[in-house]
Order: C-alpha cells, then structure tokens, then sequence
C-alpha cells in the first residue's frame, strides 16, 4: 500500500488474544457508515468488541488468531447502490463461518474478497480454493464456509446482494458456487485496479460519479464471477447456458417494460417464441413465473430501502413492472407473507 493509501486507512491496531470467539447474528450497522469512498475506523477497545462489529460487517463467524501477537486494522463503508465494503488488514487469522451463521436464502449475499495482498484458502460448499495476492474468490453468505490466512495480508471484501452480482441469475441462491479468479487473469487485474479508483484514489468525486464507478466495479465482478462458473461447465453444454444468460439479461434489463410478451421478447433477440419457452422448460420453470419472481424480488429490496421510504408502494410497484398496484398488492402477501406496506415496517431498522 502506497503512503497516500496508508493515510487514508491508519487506524487503531488492536491486541487480539489467541481464542475463538463466537458472535449471533448482528444488528445491521450500515446506518453508521459513511457513503463509498468515505471508510469509517472502528475502535473496539477489547477483541470482544471488536468481534461483534466484524460480526455485523461481514458475517458472523468463529475467529482464532494463528499466532501469538495478532494484530487488525478493520475499516467500513456503504456503497452507494446498497451494500458494505470493508477493509481488513490482519496477521494470520482464521474465520469459521457455520451453518448457524448463515443468512436466509432470501437476504442472500455475495461476497467478493480482494487480495491485496497475502496469503491462504478457503472452502465453502465442499469446494477448497487457494487465495494469493491479486486473487479475488468468491462465496456468499447463505453457505457455511472457513477462510485461513497464513501469512499477514490485506483484503477489501465487497458485500451486497446476490441480486446486485447477478441480477436474475441470482433466484436460487443454492446454485451459487465459490470461485476463484485469479490474479493472472487480464480481468482480476482490471478489477483491482478498478477498485482502486472507486475507493482509493486521492481525487475528488461527486456522489454521481461514485455511483457510476461502484456500478462499474459491480458490473466487472459479475462479468468475472460469471466467465468463472462458465469454466466449470463442459463445452457441450455450454451453448444453452449461455442461450439462457443472454435471454435472463434482457429481461432483467427490461422487467419494468409494459410489453414484456414472449412474443416481444422473442423479436428483440431475434428468435422464435418456441425458443423462449424451451428455454425456460430447460430451466424447470414457466416465462410469467419467472418474470412475476424477478419483479416481486426487485419491489422487496426496493421495500426494503430506506431512501425509498416516501415512495409510494405503488410507485415501487410500476417502476418494478407491475401496473396494478392492488394486483401487486396480492401477489406480494402470497410470496412474502404480509402486504407491501407492513413488510416495508418491519423491514426497517428501529431507530436507537
């Protein structure tokens, strides 16, 4: 890290016995952060403290220190489109994340780890991933998983929602597999480097700007993550795959149009309706359910926003696609339980 760099992140280095600690699940601490690329230090005074906030910031999890006079470095912020990136500097460290640790399905979360620098691995899912500096992998937070650090390292972990990584190819979160990209990779380097200048860089930016840099960033790590899992399918069957990709992200890029048709969507790919629902039997599944999921899922994260707490549900209900808010209504009870407006409620943070 350059001078500039370790100006922008000095912050408090924290005597860590060597012990395993277990945290519960956290309150949601994004209220006390600063917008991207503001960073926020956190002074926890004892490791317990400074346990729980790693707790509420990544994931909780199980930490042991693997030497005898550990030291972190722990810095936050939020990104501007939802979501937290943090800043861990540490000496070799280990973090078992359980099954009890594990969000719900539904909330999701990827997160993509930048390997400044360092060494070590990581499993999740039964898959077992070596982590060198320049790497970036993969893993989301519905899945148990365990990193080890061997050696002393830097990481900047990305976290958001699955939706945020892959848009509609994030329904079924099981699916997700952890991946590493490595540094060798043009891309991984184009994404470090990217990261650097959404975070890092010394220039000034406007809140407009920084939005558009984080979508950026966001936009390389799917295109990353996504090349990555296409490796691991064999060419044979790689054609379909990539069929249904392109299909997915034209209806994610257009699920609030009015005409969403089979036969609208098929002319804009310039192909047949029949191919569209072959597609979607491929996938187990039916075009309207499909398209009625991605949209109750776009009006949820939308609910669950709090910039978004004067819109009117049936705003959020137009701009996700639905054009009858009493429809929507309905249609949101069955999926999640409650209408709209009480979900909102309870999906907000009681204020301290």
């Amino acid at each position: 890290m350059c001078d500039g760099q370790r100006a922008r992140f000095a912050s408090v280095i924290l005597p860590m016995r060597s012990a395993s600690l277990t945290a519960s699940h956290p309150a949601p601490v994004e209220a006390d952060l600063n917008f991207a690329p503001q960073f926020r230090p956190f002074h926890a005074g004892e490791l317990s403290g400074y346990q729980a906030q790693l707790a509420k910031l990544v994931l909780p999890g199980d930490v042991r220190a693997l030497t005898s006079h550990p030291r972190l470095h722990l810095q936050a912020c939020r990104l501007r489109a939802g979501g937290l990136a943090v800043n861990l500097e540490a000496t070799p460290i280990a973090v078992n994340h359980r099954a009890e640790h594990a969000t719900d399905a539904l909330r999701a979360e990827f997160l993509a780890c930048f390997v400044v620098h360092g060494s070590g691995e990581m499993t999740q899912n039964g898959t077992s991933l070596p982590v060198e500096t320049g790497d970036i992998i993969f893993r989301t937070t519905a899945l148990p998983s365990a990193v080890r650090m061997f050696t002393d390292s830097r990481l900047v972990v990305i976290k958001a929602s699955l939706l945020r990584l892959l848009g509609a190819h994030a329904q079924d979160s099981t699916s997700f597999t952890a991946q590493r990209a490595a540094a060798a990779l043009p891309m991984t380097q184009t994404a470090h480097r990217w990261l650097n200048h959404v975070f890092f860089d010394s220039s000034e930016t406007s809140p407009t700007s920084s939005l558009f840099g984080e979508q950026a960033l966001m936009s390389m790590l799917a295109a990353i993550y996504t090349s990555q899992q296409l490796e691991q399918i064999p060419v044979a069957q790689r054609g379909a795959v990539e069929s249904w990709q392109a299909l997915t992200c034209y209806l994610e890029t257009h699920i609030a149009d009015v005409d969403l048709s089979v036969s609208e969507v098929a002319r804009a790919l310039r192909a047949s309706s029949r191919w569209v629902h072959r597609l979607f039997q491929m996938q187990g599944t039916q075009y309207n359910q499909y398209v009625r999921e991605r949209r109750l899922q776009l009006a949820r994260e939308a609910l669950e926003d709090p910039r978004k707490n004067q819109t009117p549900v049936k705003d959020i209900a137009l701009a996700c696609g639905f054009q009858d808010a009493s429809h929507f209504s309905r249609r949101f009870q069955e999926r999640f339980g409650c209408p709209p407006n009480r979900y909102r409620e309870q999906a907000q943070p009681v204020s301290q």
